[in-house]
């Protein structure tokens, strides 16, 4: 375990070789010291987590596994996982990659393929745990079968390997703006960025939640951040959560 934690800008970060996740980490450390602007990372996860009660799959020392744990917007508590899917694109614009795109509710794509998820935890002593898992530098191959035509990594959109410490330190710095927009009030700001990077607005979809499954036509991003659907009877219906597929 690493005991001290390494300050990089604004940021205290703990960086494990190993760990169960970077997220569970992250609550821990709010327990006992409460202290935002503390970021865990780990070279692999032994119980990577993802959305909707799923595990997280990586492959060791080839993925950026990161979780920042910072006050919550009040109000915008639903926000911050988005503000992280955001960060994490324009982190991709930076490096070059092209036919980057926002899955609502935050998950990053590259040419169609996730590259990208996010959980957002808490409150615990008041912080929120924002994790994210980025396949950085290897190949679908390396993934499970069930997973290579679903998901890519970084370094097969741009064409060469890209360095962890660097592509960390650029996310958290996009975090760290997105994460102040909304703590200031300017929700719209980070809704109009996820509107110019939504991939689901115009599409016919089928969307998951709870129990229910409703196929329509996906509007888009409303202003507090959840989906506009209309559905097959012609009712529009916004979702505050849930899983969505391209129908």
């Amino acid at each position: 375990m690493s005991g001290t934690p390494t300050l990089r800008g604004n940021w205290r970060i703990y960086h494990h070789a190993s760990i169960d996740s970077t997220n569970l980490e992250a609550l821990r450390l709010a327990t006992r010291e409460a202290l935002p602007w503390t970021a865990v990372l780990a070279d692999t996860q032994t119980a990577g987590r993802g959305r909707l009660g799923r595990s997280w799959v990586d492959v060791p020392g080839r993925c950026l596994l990161l979780t920042a744990l910072v006050y919550a917007p009040h109000g915008s508590e639903g926000l911050l996982g988005p503000a992280m899917a955001l960060a994490a694109a324009h982190t991709l614009q930076d490096l070059g990659a092209r036919d980057i795109a926002v899955k609502w509710p935050n998950d990053v794509l590259l040419g169609g393929r996730k590259v990208a998820g996010i959980l957002s935890e808490g409150p615990t002593s008041n912080l929120y745990a924002v994790g994210i898992g980025l396949n950085a530098n290897a190949s679908a191959d390396d993934l499970p079968e069930d997973l290579q035509e679903r998901a890519t990594f970084l370094s097969m959109e741009v064409g060469r390997e890209v360095e962890l410490a660097p592509l960390a330190d650029t996310l958290l710095g996009h975090f760290e703006q997105h994460h102040f927009s909304l703590m200031s009030g300017q929700v719209s700001k980070i809704i109009e960025q996820l509107r110019a990077l939504d991939c689901l607005a115009g599409r016919e979809i089928s969307a998951r939640s709870g129990d229910e499954t409703i196929e329509g036509h996906a509007v888009g991003w409303t202003d507090d951040g959840r989906l506009a659907i209309i559905d097959a009877g012609g009712r529009e219906i916004a979702l505050d959560a849930g899983e969505v597929t391209l129908s």
